[in-house]
């Protein structure tokens, strides 16, 4: 009788174990292991082969291409490194290989100062996402984003106060106007200036305080062109002995040169600002034209600025070309609603991405009606309002006509407008109802003052509404499902089939057991 006791043992735990055996593809293959973990699919590094300066086109030809589901770690560079070659270039592979630039090397043709396109934003991408097609949707889930620390260990970013910020427009506090070198007709005045900011880490929350400040020198670079102000993107700064920095001589090694010595001030106000890592240019290029500015925000996405756009953030961007093409840069580690001065604090960073696709014949009816790239967190959705709506239809001949156009006044109305188009096609509301839901509950900001197609966004609370708490649109799977999805979808088959073959076989000999007992 113990022999067969024995053997019923065995038999319990071989079935338990066969048990075991098939549901463990479930738990090392399952999606969300892998976001948890965030194993990354692809990884994009930074260097001058994989990124584009100043503009998205349908006509790069893409860095990767990626299947629906995969998740993406992206690095990024600031355009705004060059303020401090030393702490945000210096020893870092990548970054000299994007910022490289002497008479004889320049890496990045597309820079500023070429008469041609001269967006500002340094992008990595494109990013074609396959099977995409134009009339879909590409769904952006930021899963994580991370500083890119200097072979120090140390992070820092820069602000700058420049002509094209809202507070060029006011008065200072003295009562004279904002003066920026040429640009504002006073070559020998400008008010322009640069914060160099430190990220610290604690236990208590990161944050980011005043490194230092300069007033803008009057600089000519080593092509022999004058800037006397912000005029360009990547401008090198070649920096003096200050405080207790004493400077490399890299930056005037490579021909950058400058008129006088620089105004620093080397003990700023100490405010400590939490980090909010956030990306301030992502997006598709459009099929209208060839070559577009990154500056400008558009309904494919671009320059949108909006500091919502962080960690466990969702962006839906639709699709006009083959493979969405998605590029992003830009990044911010703090800024506030208006980008007032005319930059958050921009900084180097990587970050980590799910990017599924949305294919036409699945939209639900929200989906058919978008027309702008679209934001939703666990708590709002994030509706985007521009001057235009599309300023590069409005101004197909030259886009660049929309900085003279720039009025937020026809911002703060399609922001509206596309609020209550979008909550009317989401919650099935009359336009009464969504109109007084929208005055009541929706809270709108500016989001941009510096991007000529100028910004406001409306958030959308979603816990006013009768389905809240039920899964959110960002977590509902529009799409094709990953191959880790479908892996973990027969993991749960063999699980259910195991299970059942290890009771039949308990049950088998336990039947023995008793006959034999009798």
């Amino acid at each position: 009788m113990m022999q067969v006791l024995d053997i019923v043992v065995i038999c319990a735990v071989l079935s338990t174990t066969l048990v075991e055996a098939g549901s463990a593809p479930v738990e090392a293959e399952s999606d969300y292991d892998k976001v948890v973990k965030i194993v990354s699919d692809h990884t994009i590094v930074i260097n001058n082969e994989t990124v584009q300066w100043g503009y998205f086109s349908k006509n790069v030809p893409p860095v990767k291409k990626v299947s629906s589901g995969s998740i993406v770690t992206v690095e990024m560079a600031t355009h705004h490194a060059c303020d401090d070659w030393d702490k945000m270039i210096k020893g870092d592979s990548g970054m000299e290989s994007v910022f490289t630039s002497t008479p004889e090397v320049k890496n990045e043709t597309e820079r500023g100062a070429t008469g041609s396109i001269d967006g500002a934003h340094i992008l990595t991408g494109p990013i074609y996402v396959k099977e995409a097609m134009p009339g879909d949707i590409l769904k952006v889930e930021i899963l994580d984003l991370y500083p890119r620390k200097n072979p120090d260990g140390k992070a820092f970013g820069s602000n700058a106060a420049a002509w094209w910020g809202f507070q060029a427009r006011v008065n200072k506090v003295d009562g004279g106007s904002f003066k920026s070198g040429s640009f504002s007709e006073t070559p020998s005045q400008n008010d322009e200036y640069i914060t160099i900011y430190e990220v610290i880490e604690s236990d208590d929350g990161d944050y980011v305080t005043p490194s230092y400040q300069f007033e803008w020198p009057n600089i000519t670079d080593p092509n022999g062109i004058h800037r006397d102000f912000i005029a360009y993107p990547a401008t090198c700064v070649p920096h003096d002995a200050h405080g207790d920095t004493v400077p490399s001589d890299r930056v005037s090694a490579r021909g950058w040169t400058k008129k006088d010595n620089i105004t620093y001030y080397d003990e700023p106000y100490p405010v400590k600002i939490p980090v909010n890592y956030h990306v301030g240019c992502m997006g598709l290029p459009p099929a209208s034209h060839d070559f577009v500015d990154s500056i400008p925000p558009m309904p494919t996405g671009g320059n949108l600025d909006n500091k919502r756009i962080g960690i466990g953030t969702t962006m839906y961007y639709p699709v006009e070309v083959a493979g969405g093409l998605l590029s992003m840069g830009d990044a911010h580690v703090a800024q506030g609603d208006s980008e007032l001065g005319g930059t958050g604090i921009d900084i180097s960073i990587t970050g980590d991405f799910k990017l599924t696709l949305i294919r036409k014949a699945d939209f639900v009816l929200w989906q058919e009606q978008l027309d702008f790239p679209l934001g939703e967190t666990a708590s709002e959705y994030i509706v985007h309002g521009f001057t235009e709506t599309d300023y590069l239809e409005t101004f197909s001949k030259d886009p660049s006509d929309i900085y003279g156009a720039s009025s937020i006044d026809k911002a703060m109305k399609n922001a509206y407008a596309q609020t209550k188009k979008f909550m009317i096609a989401r919650w099935d509301l009359t336009e009464m109802e969504a109109t007084t839901i929208i005055t009541q509950a929706v809270d709108f900001g500016v989001t941009q003052l510096a991007n000529g197609n100028l910004g406001v966004h409306g958030t959308i609370p979603k816990n006013i509404f009768p389905d809240w708490g039920e899964t959110s649109d960002a977590e509902k799977g529009y799409g094709e499902k990953s191959e880790e999805s479908k892996k973990g979808g027969r993991g749960l088959l063999a699980y259910f089939f195991m299970t059942f073959v290890g009771l039949i076989i308990i049950v088998g000999f336990a039947y023995i057991f008793v006959v034999l007992v009798k």
